[in-house]
């Protein structure tokens, strides 16, 4: 992309040094494709007996991409009984199967083996013959834990939803994006409120299964708006779309109605407890919101602190400086463009 906007034109821009560290993160392998939650779901259909649902995440989704080589772990006091099926759905090995475990599971520890070698969590959703549900989030700092009195830990969606946002590195760059298409905190608001209430829109729908889209076609199409917004801060503010310039809410509004979308494929992945779909589904948006306004707060503060550190040498160095402020552009647009490709060549393979 070639930049046709002069060094001035990105002064007070503070997160162009934000969204060049976050390039970083994202260009590191293990970032470049975002791996969804594991999920084992636990149903006791009589006492003491259980079904088994257990669904292990793969890099990529694509067909010829093994299982991270994940293994639950259930306590002493269970058994297998029976033969297990294992069958490949988009995204997921799952395997089902049947455990006895005399005395039950309150109060007793599941784990997953080789959760501390990823970057993934484990949802786990045990449901009593009672009714009662009870949920843990195992991640790679605490990949066993034990099973309380049969609450609902309705909690672990509200984590889940922040962590979702925080390693979702493409809504993070769309939303970065976004907010370099503005100056001033009113716009910053509308956009920014925009994309909020959109993803919350369609996250919702999908989730009641109201409205069903395709999980590689969204995630192609995530690319592409970090594209156009990449395409739209290469030129001068005067010379922006319509849409991009006087309308960056409609844009906001219109992208943050797919990335709900996407939002919804993680979520979709785990499910929602019978009982509780409707706070389970609101914890995790909030969780969403709560990570985004963090994203948001840190890097207006980074990224002020670097801007005021360029314009302190932009006399000894004026070349590199120029070039600091430039860069991030180009390498958001080129990121997009190789997720684009990627994620579109995903579609044919998944």
């Amino acid at each position: 992309m070639i930049m046709r906007a002069s060094a001035s034109a990105w002064r007070g821009r503070p997160l162009m040094w934000a969204l060049l560290t976050m390039l970083g993160l994202c260009l590191s392998p293990v970032a470049a494709h975002e791996v969804r939650p594991g999920y084992i779901e636990i149903t006791e259909t009589t006492r003491d007996v259980f079904d088994i649902n257990w669904k292990q995440p793969v890099r990529d989704g694509r067909r010829e991409v093994a299982g991270l080589g994940l293994r639950p772990v259930f306590p002493a006091n269970c058994q297998r009984a029976g033969e297990s099926t294992m069958r490949r759905s988009p995204g997921a090995l799952v395997e089902n199967f049947t455990l006895t475990c005399e005395g039950g599971l309150l109060g007793q520890s599941i784990g997953v083996q080789g959760l501390r070698k990823t970057i993934t969590d484990v949802f786990v959703q045990l449901t009593l013959n009672t009714g009662k549900t009870a949920h843990l989030r195992l991640t790679s700092e605490n990949p066993r834990q034990t099973f309380g009195g049969g609450g609902v830990g309705l909690g672990a969606y509200f984590g889940m939803g922040v962590e979702h946002l925080l390693l979702g590195f493409d809504h993070i760059l769309f939303v970065i994006g976004l907010v370099m298409l503005v100056q001033g905190w009113r716009p910053l608001v509308l956009v920014v409120t925009a994309f909020t209430v959109a993803h919350s829109l369609t996250l919702g729908v999908s989730m009641m299964d109201t409205v069903q889209v395709s999980g590689p076609v969204v995630e192609a199409i995530i690319a592409l708006s970090i594209l156009f917004v990449a395409i739209e801060l290469t030129r001068a503010p005067e010379a922006r779309s319509l849409l991009a310039s006087r309308y960056p809410q409609s844009v906001a509004f219109l992208f943050g109605l797919l990335h709900g979308f996407g939002f919804a494929g993680v979520l979709s992945d785990i499910g929602l407890p019978r009982d509780a779909a409707l706070p389970a589904l609101g914890l995790f948006n909030l969780g969403i919101e709560a990570g985004q306004l963090v994203v948001v707060g840190v890097c207006l503060l980074f990224g002020s602190r670097m801007v005021m550190l360029l314009d302190a040498n932009a006399k000894d160095y004026p070349r590199l400086t120029a070039i600091s402020r430039q860069l991030p552009v180009p390498l958001l647009g080129g990121l997009s463009v190789y997720w684009l490709i990627d994620r579109s060549l995903g579609i044919f393979a998944s």
